[in-house]
């Protein structure tokens, strides 16, 4: 205790004493679901730099240096809980490159374009869903029942990665029989959340499972879910061999030096099962808070609405592509949502290879360094009354200087970062964007929204979250109209 508090490299940082000392701090905080708060509240209290058992920097600078190119940082310890030959647990550099060269194929633009008109059915089954009446004595003349969004959104994002995982659906939207699955999965990620804080402890997952039974029931569940699945998508690929799902593709790829199989059957049930976790716990987190600021906003609702609806003759032509892109008030929404409620707002801790240099400090080898997405997207140097939803931040004022004002607009978005940044960052970031922008323009097209509660709302009106290994929200609760004359 004395060397780690006067002698330890980290020891001149300032920062709370206990997570100095223990590891118990990061667990209890981990626990909580408020490591994000944490390490908000640290920062402000010690400043850009501070130490509870790492190195925690909230610059942009020290960004860079940690998530780039660097090669003398790797991932830290805590990533082994989710497996040697996982993707997100990978720590080796080149292993990851060969599994990242694999694993992309998925997600790239070409298969995106395949993935598409699955993608664009279950978002119709979802505003088919969300504009029906369930009980007419709980709605208000034309306006629906109130749909809590969170679950909602859960729901349209797992059918749409199961579908486009495993081609077969879980059918979420449609059939309360597995809807089950989105707690499993919430609960899954909240345990990895717990162990990254907690990795060095003998049998931590049997120590873990035991003090919280209700985890250990969850994963079970899952793990029945997916064998159902995977045993689904195997049997459809058998009777149609034409069939195209990531599944299928991970599971033939092959080794371009042997020609063998590139993957065990082990180590594709893992990847894709954490690509289900990935694909639909983060956009689901990321429409819930577009819904929840856009609710609230009258006027940017007015111009994404006006927007989505001149741009787009019928709600069949909205596709991905020019059209979709240039919607700047829509993707600005969004982008303002995502800066306040990132999907991974919790330090994503690093580790030094070889002494190395962040944001002017010397790092020595084996040491944790982290930055958190929540700080630096609400750092107020870089983005002013930082708590404030303004998706103005991202647009063009036609008033000032355009050359100014897209140089400003390129500076902060250098401190965006929900998909994380450098070589790990997120592999199927384009599809999420994709997902994102063609359920947001649908919804506006075809339906009318508003507020019906307060569910999520927390200081200064921004939308509330726990953070575990990914973010958990409740709400918004909201009620829908169809729009008149628009095609159903």
């Amino acid at each position: 205790l004395i060397y780690r508090l006067t002698l330890h490299p980290y020891a001149k940082y300032p920062g709370p004493w206990l997570g100095k000392l223990t590891n118990i701090y990061a667990v209890y905080h981990a626990y909580r679901g408020d490591v994000h708060r944490d390490v908000e509240q640290c920062h402000k209290k010690y400043g850009k730099l501070f130490n509870p058992d790492c190195s925690t920097t909230l610059t942009l600078c020290g960004q860079i240096h940690i998530y780039g190119n660097g090669k003398k940082i790797k991932k830290a310890e805590g990533y082994k809980v989710h497996g040697s030959t996982n993707i997100i647990g990978i720590r080796d550099k080149s292993k990851y490159a060969r599994y990242k060269k694999i694993f992309q194929q998925g997600f790239s633009d070409t298969m995106n374009r395949e993935h598409e008109p699955k993608v664009g059915r279950v978002i119709n089954t979802f505003i088919e869903k969300l504009g029906e009446i369930e009980d007419p004595e709980d709605a208000v003349g034309e306006w629906t029942n109130i749909k809590n969004m969170n679950l909602w959104c859960n729901w349209l994002t797992t059918d749409v990665v199961s579908t486009v995982v495993f081609t077969t659906s879980w059918d979420l939207l449609t059939s309360t029989t597995n809807r089950g699955v989105t707690e499993c999965l919430k609960a899954s990620v909240r345990i990895v959340g717990i162990l990254h804080a907690w990795p060095f402890i003998p049998g931590h997952v049997i120590t873990a499972l035991i003090c919280l039974p209700h985890i250990a029931w969850s994963i079970q569940g899952l793990e029945r879910y997916a064998d159902a699945v995977i045993k689904s998508s195997t049997e459809a690929r058998v009777r149609d061999p034409s069939i195209k799902d990531v599944f299928g593709m991970f599971t033939a790829a092959k080794d371009p030096d042997t020609g063998d199989l590139a993957l065990s059957k082990g180590t594709v049930q893992e990847n894709t099962a954490t690509f289900i976790v990935a694909g639909s716990d983060t956009t689901a987190s990321s429409l819930s808070a577009t819904f929840f600021y856009l609710a609230r906003n009258p006027a940017a609702y007015a111009k994404v609405a006006e927007e989505i609806r001149s741009a787009f003759p019928s709600a069949s032509s909205i596709c991905a592509g020019s059209a979709l892109n240039n919607c700047v008030y829509m993707r600005a929404a969004i982008t303002e949502s995502m800066r306040l409620s990132p999907v991974a707002p919790q330090p994503l801790m690093r580790e030094a290879e070889a002494g190395c240099i962040v944001d002017g400090e010397h790092i020595p080898t084996g040491l944790k360094v982290a930055s958190s997405i929540y700080s630096l997207q609400q750092n107020p140097a870089v983005f002013p009354q930082p708590y404030k939803w303004d998706m103005t931040r991202w647009l063009i004022d036609p008033s000032k200087d355009a050359r100014e004002e897209k140089e400003r607009i390129k500076e902060i978005s250098k401190s965006f970062a929900p998909f994380s940044v450098g070589p790990r960052q997120c592999i199927a970031k384009n599809f999420a964007l994709m997902e994102l922008y063609l359920t947001m323009a649908t919804v506006f097209w075809k339906l009318d929204f508003e507020s019906a509660g307060n569910l999520g709302e927390g200081r200064d009106g921004e939308f509330m979250m726990k953070s575990y290994f990914t973010a958990f929200m409740e709400g918004p609760l909201l009620r829908f109209r169809k729009r008149e004359g628009a095609e159903w």
